[in-house]
């Protein structure tokens, strides 16, 4: 077991960080694309620090990284769709995630769902609606209202120990 704390030092913070990041590592996150359409353009960044919110009314959060661009356009559309990923789709999980990659949506099937990018392999979508905005340090944390939530198959993608899992049901 290690620790370390943030106090006074330049190496300490950066100790806290590798080990607060191998401490979250451990925690099986779910894989989603979130998705909007800006300037008419399909855009979406692959998400795992995602969850469920509320029943009553149903909603979501999920983060975003600050240094991506995604942020600004989510403000402008006000809604946003969740692409939550089937065990097969860590290819999909990496193009998204990749700064560098110039059509994400090259080589994927996906349909636009009331003008929202929908990758049509997801084992679940959400189409959001009223969005708010909230500082989370280096990310921004998103609340939304889930409006439309659909479902396909019993397979979901995870993300632990900085490994894709497919994630089923055991029979």
């Amino acid at each position: 077991m290690s620790a370390a704390s943030a106090g006074g030092y330049g190496g300490a913070v950066d100790e806290l960080e590798a080990s607060f990041r191998d401490a979250m590592a451990r925690v099986p996150a779910p894989v989603t694309v979130i998705t909007t359409s800006a300037d008419g353009q399909p855009t979406g960044t692959t998400v795992s620090a995602f969850a469920s919110l509320s029943i009553d009314p149903p909603m979501v959060v999920f983060a975003l990284d600050n240094r991506g661009g995604m942020i600004d356009r989510l403000r402008a559309s006000g809604r946003a769709g969740v692409n939550i990923l089937a065990g097969h789709q860590a290819d999909a999980a990496i193009k998204f995630a990749s700064r560098h990659t110039p059509d994400r949506f090259a080589d994927l099937d996906w349909t636009l769902d009331h003008d929202l990018p929908r990758l049509t392999e997801a084992a679940a979508w959400l189409r959001c609606e009223e969005l708010e905005f909230l500082p989370g340090g280096d990310h921004t944390v998103v609340v939304a209202t889930v409006v439309s939530a659909e479902t396909d198959g019993d397979s979901s993608l995870a993300y632990h120990l900085r490994e894709f899992k497919d994630v089923r049901p055991q029979r």
